[in-house]
């Protein structure tokens, strides 16, 4: 979100769309974080057998995919903390135009089925 919607305390008159738009990017961080959250494994994992050997004595990842997770694990991080911030400033600006939302994969039964997609 380039422009917060929350200014000084005080809220912009909002329209529907602009709803839309918030609760989207919030959405849309969302399901980007898992995917970072899957790939910062991965790469981790990688690393940390960057020196193991398989029984033939062939390394288990060549050096050129070594390196390629090093940086991919640099730019995955960067992206995850970038998204953490935008759910963070679309959830504050979410509360204050009153749309619910849960606030853990456990809150979904706090809200009515009719509320929630099917």
């Amino acid at each position: 979100m380039n422009a917060p919607l929350l200014r000084d305390g005080i809220i912009r008159a909002l329209t529907v769309p602009n709803r839309d738009t918030v609760a989207d990017a919030w959405r849309y961080s969302l399901s980007g974080i898992r995917e970072d959250i899957r790939f910062i494994g991965v790469y981790r994992k990688v690393l940390s057998e960057k020196d193991a050997r398989l029984s033939t004595g062939r390394r288990v990842h060549s050096a050129a995919y070594v390196e390629a997770c090093r940086v991919n694990l640099d730019t995955t991080c960067k992206r995850y903390l970038r998204r953490v911030r935008q759910i963070t400033e679309a959830e504050a600006q979410m509360e204050a135009m009153g749309i619910t939302f849960a606030k853990s994969s456990d809150a979904w039964g706090e809200f009515p089925a009719h509320s929630r997609a099917a």
